[in-house]
């Protein structure tokens, strides 16, 4: 005996004459045609035999093929109804993309661009996760974010990251510091003064460590600090230190004259912008396409 051959319809109709009763519910419940039931049965009986005892007036019922074929029946639909919703909730996911990304970038830079990615690819749903730089990290590595963004000073991440662009980061303080309006401040005069800053102990914080020290400021004494710049920024103004952060954050500080830009004599500090992503999504095409979008903005983020 060769392979029988049905259709998932045919399944449907011959549950539903079992269910239902008769051909003529049948059709009602499908929404078809009474001869379209009939056909649907002709063929499958062609290829089993006779499922049905055909008595006019009466129920429909089952011969001992038919018997034996509901079972069957039933479980290939439901098995056909599982990989719809499989396939179903494939797609969505093939759909969204997520983004860990760190707070100093999402309140600067990275958040008018995603709001314009989430614009313009309107059939992608796109997730964004504010995050410190070792959640960001972790949130890739353990899948929970399809991309990272974070700052980092050129360290090793912990992480394949790809650099895709670079952030100026600065020495500020109140307009009446004892560096206020000096040019060309030696880096270990700037040692002397107190700092107010992110916490030290977490990532960020050795990574601005790292690179102050990088141009000679050999020793940083945190008198107070904070997990959010919005902290830190207002323990500057309390005039407890210096303070550091990327331009792009305090320059509306230092345009409205609250605070100034102290004058390192040394080269400008860099923080590099690096994206991670998780390889078992690198090839989904909502993930492309917002990593590609980023490689681009990036370029234009000082």
């Amino acid at each position: 005996m060769g392979m029988i051959a049905f259709t998932l319809r045919r399944l449907q109709v011959f549950v539903a004459i079992v269910e239902t009763g008769s051909f003529a519910a049948a059709a009602r419940r499908l929404g078809i045609a009474q001869p379209s039931i009939s056909a649907h049965v002709m063929a499958l009986e062609k290829e089993l035999g006779r499922l049905f005892e055909r008595q006019s007036g009466r129920q429909a019922v089952l011969t001992e093929v038919g018997r034996n074929f509901l079972g069957h029946a039933r479980e290939l639909l439901a098995q056909a109804q599982k990989l719809e919703a499989d396939m179903a909730s494939q797609s969505s996911v093939e759909q969204n993309v997520a983004l860990a990304c760190q707070r100093s970038l999402a309140h600067t830079m990275m958040g008018a661009a995603l709001a314009h990615f989430a614009k313009d690819n309107r059939g992608i749903r796109l997730s964004v996760r504010i995050a410190f730089q070792e959640e960001v990290i972790a949130a890739v590595r353990m899948g929970a974010a399809d991309v990272g963004c974070l700052l980092s000073g050129g360290e090793t991440v912990g992480f394949p990251s790809t650099l895709i662009g670079r952030m100026r980061f600065v020495i500020f303080a109140l307009p009446d510091h004892p560096l206020a309006g000096r040019k060309r401040v030696p880096p270990a005069e700037v040692a002397q003064h107190d700092f107010v800053g992110p916490v030290a102990t977490s990532l960020f914080g050795q990574t601005q460590r790292r690179l102050l020290q990088g141009i000679g400021v050999d020793r940083m004494h945190i008198v107070a600090e904070g997990t959010e710049f919005s902290v830190v920024r207002e323990l500057g103004f309390a005039g407890l230190g210096l303070a550091c952060s990327l331009q792009a954050s305090v320059q509306p500080d230092i345009d409205a004259g609250r605070f100034v830009l102290i004058d390192v004599d040394g080269p400008d500090l860099f923080l590099d912008i690096r994206m991670l992503i998780n390889p078992q999504r690198r090839a989904a095409r909502p993930v492309r396409q917002l990593v590609d979008y980023l490689r681009e903005e990036s370029t234009n983020w000082r």
